[in-house]
């Protein structure tokens, strides 16, 4: 029940229409009757102001995507509802109730998400598609965000894989910490572990291994 209620918080605080909100107070203008229409931080950079946008995209990414997750962290919630309250803020800043389910985009908001969760790679993957080749070199972002939008998934995938298989690599690496044993060099050691999670080439000899009997009853 608490994880629904924190689930349902985060959708409403990601609804609040920030953009729309900085049009009318600033400007008195619905910013989704101008540019492209959309209720985000770029269109408002646009037709309400640059520092405005810059401003309003700091929120968007950080207030509604980032800080709803550190809260729900905070209140010892599972990393499953984390990434739930991740979905919900950017359904909410996407879908807002408060402006008749009109809204942004989502770019920013789910950028914060990604600090949030600590997906360093794939955040700067997101930046370097959708902020530096979409809007710097092409000026054109709507397709870019759709590349992002189909990357990120995948990164996600191949760095939680190649992840894993480092840390399983570096455990045949290390071993237990043992220095090498016998005649054979470090780096022939180190290409045994690697290869044959033991120190020696042969199966048997390495298995065969007992502990001393001595003082034994």
């Amino acid at each position: 029940m608490a994880t629904a209620l924190i689930i349902a918080g985060a959708y409403l605080w990601g609804a609040v229409p920030s953009a729309y909100l900085a049009g009318r107070f600033l400007k008195g203008i619905d910013i989704r009757e101008y540019g492209s229409g959309n209720v985000g931080a770029a269109n408002v950079g646009e037709h309400v102001g640059r520092w405005t946008g810059i401003g309003l995209g700091a929120f968007d990414m950080l207030g509604k995507g980032t800080l709803p997750i550190l809260v729900a962290r905070f209140l010892d919630q599972s990393l499953a509802a984390q990434g739930a309250v991740g979905a919900a803020v950017i359904a909410g800043h996407n879908w807002s109730p408060y402006i008749r389910f009109t809204g942004g985009r989502g770019v920013a908001t789910a950028m914060g998400v990604l600090v949030a969760l600590s997906m360093w790679q794939e955040l700067l993957t997101v930046a370097v598609l959708f902020g530096w080749i979409g809007r710097s070199i092409y000026r054109e972002t709507g397709l870019w965000t759709l590349v992002s939008m189909i990357v990120l998934p995948l990164l996600a995938y191949v760095f939680a894989t190649v992840g894993f298989g480092a840390l399983i690599a570096l455990k045949r690496l290390t071993a237990n910490w043992e220095l090498p044993r016998g005649e054979h060099g470090l780096a022939r050691v180190l290409t045994y572990r690697l290869t044959w999670d033991r120190d020696v080439p042969g199966k048997a000899q390495w298995t065969a291994r007992r502990p001393p009997t001595e003082g034994r009853g």
